[in-house]
């Protein structure tokens, strides 16, 4: 009896399980995607600093700071399509296992 208790519980609480590690991974990436686009940001801001102090010519400023602008965007596109792409995936991860859960629930009760 105790066997079986043991055995229903296991399985019932794996979906949740399931579920917090697939919550865990996806903030890890999103995670790991932050840090490298805040380091990215970060070395670009330093060295756009470097190249407007050396410029004298008001014209190569702006198009530093033009450059610099394309950069920055080009970044944040990238973080943001690559947040999306994972924040997607765990999304699916999540119906999936959902739609498994319930139709295991429903086999159990046939």
């Amino acid at each position: 009896m105790f066997t079986k208790t043991s055995e229903q519980f296991t399985t019932a609480i794996k979906p949740f399980n399931s579920l917090v590690e697939i919550n865990t991974k996806s903030i890890e990436q999103l995670l790991n995607l932050q840090k490298t686009f805040l380091t990215a940001i970060s070395w670009e801001l330093a060295a756009q600093t470097k190249t407007l102090s050396t410029q004298t010519d008001f014209t190569n400023m702006l198009n530093e700071q033009k450059y610099y602008t394309d950069q920055l965007q080009t970044e944040v596109s990238t973080s943001a399509r690559n947040a999306y792409e994972v924040t997607t995936k765990s999304c699916e991860e999540v119906i999936n296992l959902v739609k498994g859960s319930i139709s295991e629930a429903a086999n159990l009760t046939k």
